[in-house]
């Protein structure tokens, strides 16, 4: 909703948004990139990585490539909805420099975590079962990084 000021329709007309808009957009603001524990399955990083690993873990009892594509591709959510977060140990970061390079670390592993599962999506339509336990492992290495540098 907004508020119009002045009158007919000339192309002088301004709106100007309604003070609930601007808190609500305000609020929404504040969860982009908003620091949370990785490590937690209550925070919206915790849950976007739950899913993550829950995917990853059901691949083991899928039958048919079509579930296991469905999993993998669960999990390609999951991680590309993981990049509005940042783990809660980003907010003992003061050097804003040291944030920004830290930032952009994080991003590069979840980005490098989104290409395997692609990969693995690829091995798994191709019916290459080595492929997609080679890219398991990586993934699995991936995690370890990740968790070693941004988790509490």
């Amino acid at each position: 909703m907004t508020d119009r000021v002045g009158s007919g329709s000339s192309s002088s007309d301004m709106k100007i948004p309604s003070i609930k808009n601007l808190v609500f957009a305000s609020v929404l603001s504040l969860g982009i990139l908003a620091p949370v524990h990785a490590d937690d399955d209550e925070t919206p990083l915790g849950e976007e990585m739950s899913t993550l690993s829950s995917s990853l873990k059901k691949l083991r009892r899928a039958e048919t490539t079509e579930e296991k594509v469905e999993l993998v591709q669960a999990a390609q959510k999951a991680t590309l909805k993981s990049l509005e977060y940042l783990p809660m140990i980003f907010k003992d970061l003061k050097d804003e420099a040291e944030k920004a390079k830290a930032t952009a670390d994080f991003k590069m592993l979840v980005g490098k975590s989104f290409v395997k599962l692609c990969e693995l999506e690829m091995a798994f339509m191709a019916g290459d079962e080595a492929k997609a336990d080679e890219i398991k492992g990586q993934l699995k290495d991936l995690k370890k990084e990740g968790h070693d540098k941004y988790t509490e």
